[in-house]
């Protein structure tokens, strides 16, 4: 006779589990030799059967999300996912609450001269704070922008400087932005991008038609122009989906076909997760990492010197995926003790050796650790349900782990965007290198605890009848 779901706590779960697993493991143990035989056909018969999913045939393409534009590198083309969420936080859409107010407003009556801009950004006697907030929170996920594009740093890159502003272009861009929506005057994106060689020629004027057909003023055009003429690839970057979808939610372009299409492209199912640890089982709870605003992925080069389109991680990456895979393990094996043993009359786990070899068959057959590793992403709370949906659907649950102090930049509600609210929890990398995620840890551990009873649990109660 099964019991009821509803009527079975967690800790009774995993209790009821534990004890048939127990009961059943000497008869198991007879059978190792069998098993292990077994197990390695199996093996055998999963390495040479291909892994679906993984790796298109030759000639074939997705519906082409997030396809990179050929005039960005690879690096560019992450770096336009990154901008796009700095984009967010200046026009003061996200980030820190405290500082958007102040985001929304800053160089609102400012004048559309670039050479005033580059002046004001640059010049020992002018400041900066004319035209973007002192928020120091945006330092860390500036410094990862840099990383994949030194040339949108004020200071091109040099490390050496350590400061929050972004290129002169960059704080013009937003500028421009910020006025418009202020006046509620929407920018026709395909207009722009099809007129290309009005932006890239500086003698050209454009006529009456063609500032219609963008909605932008002359002197708006004018300053668009210099801002092209001072870093042209900057035009590129007008084609990278989660900008274009940035400016469209922020109210700044008109929602037409071009913006349509870019949208929909804003889609991460090209980069699939890879599985790297534990079970493949179908059964299995299934862990994820997803790396994110991070700087610890290197661009390949091919021998011709053109970018390839493949990041690499960082090997102290692959080593803390591999440790932080452990700290959840030693989690869930804690967690499930809390449950099986702390609880009157039962004897601590150290009084029963049993115990050890008994979690190492379930964690070796119920959990699985799966990795996105294969690119950087930018994932957030405003889009970590999609996000993560695409690049690894079958998981159960997400560890998404931040680049160094990323975090700060971000706004996290604690009711909504993290576990137990969401299936999902965000950790900082260096956090991980100093094992400081107990926490975390523990979060992950626990859910897989009792995802681990429920499923065994559902094995074993058809036996009952």
């Amino acid at each position: 006779m099964a019991f009821p779901h509803q009527l079975i706590t967690p800790g009774k779960k995993i209790r009821i589990v534990v004890y048939v697993v127990v009961i059943w493991h000497g008869i198991l143990m007879t059978c190792k030799s069998l098993l292990v035989t077994a197990l390695i056909l199996c093996l055998v018969f999963v390495a040479a059967t291909p892994f679906p999913g993984v790796q298109a045939k030759p000639g074939e393409s997705s519906a082409a999300p997030m396809m990179m534009n050929a005039e960005l590198t690879p690096a560019q083309a992450y770096a336009a996912e990154v901008l796009a969420y700095l984009l967010q936080i200046t026009l003061g859409m996200a980030g820190d609450p405290e500082y958007r107010d102040q985001w929304r407003v800053r160089g609102l009556h400012e004048p559309l001269d670039f050479e005033n801009v580059v002046a004001t950004m640059t010049q020992p006697e002018r400041n900066p704070l004319d035209l973007m907030v002192l928020d120091p929170n945006i330092l860390d996920l500036t410094t990862v922008l840099y990383h994949y594009d030194k040339g949108l740093s004020l200071y091109e890159g040099d490390y050496g400087v350590t400061s929050i502003y972004p290129s002169a272009e960059f704080i013009a861009i937003r500028l421009l932005l910020i006025q418009k929506i202020h006046k509620q005057e929407k920018v026709c994106l395909s207009a722009v991008m099809a007129r290309k060689d009005l932006l890239y020629n500086p003698a050209a004027t454009p006529a009456k038609q063609d500032l219609k057909a963008m909605n932008l003023t002359g002197r708006e055009f004018k300053f668009l122009q210099e801002i092209i003429r001072s870093k042209p690839h900057l035009f590129h970057y007008l084609t990278s989906p989660c900008l274009v979808r940035a400016l469209w939610e922020a109210g700044a372009v008109k929602k037409d076909r071009f913006v349509t299409n870019k949208i929909a492209e804003t889609c991460y199912s090209r980069y699939p997760c890879r599985f790297f640890q534990g079970s493949k089982g179908a059964g299995a709870v299934k862990v994820c990492f997803v790396p994110s605003f991070t700087d610890e992925f290197k661009v390949e080069r091919s021998d011709s010197g053109r970018p390839a389109d493949d990041f690499t991680p960082t090997r102290f990456l692959l080593i803390l995926e591999r440790k932080l895979a452990q700290q959840i393990k030693s989690a869930a094996k804690r967690c499930m003790e809390k449950e099986l043993f702390y609880l009157e009359p039962f004897p601590a786990p150290t009084e029963r050796p049993w115990w050890e070899d008994a979690w190492s068959d379930i964690a070796a057959q119920h959990l699985g650790f799966y990795a996105a590793d294969q690119r950087p992403f930018a994932v957030y709370p405003e889009n970590a349900a999609q996000a993560i949906r695409d690049i690894c659907p079958q998981a159960d649950f997400y560890v998404i782990i931040l680049g160094q102090n990323v975090y700060k930049s971000i706004y996290f509600n604690p009711k909504t965007d993290s576990y137990p609210a969401v299936n999902r929890i965000y950790v900082d990398i260096m956090d991980i290198r100093h094992s400081q995620t107990q926490e975390a840890a523990k979060a992950t551990g626990c859910f897989i605890s009792e995802r681990i009873a429920e499923t065994m649990l559902g094995e074993l109660m058809p036996r009952r009848h």
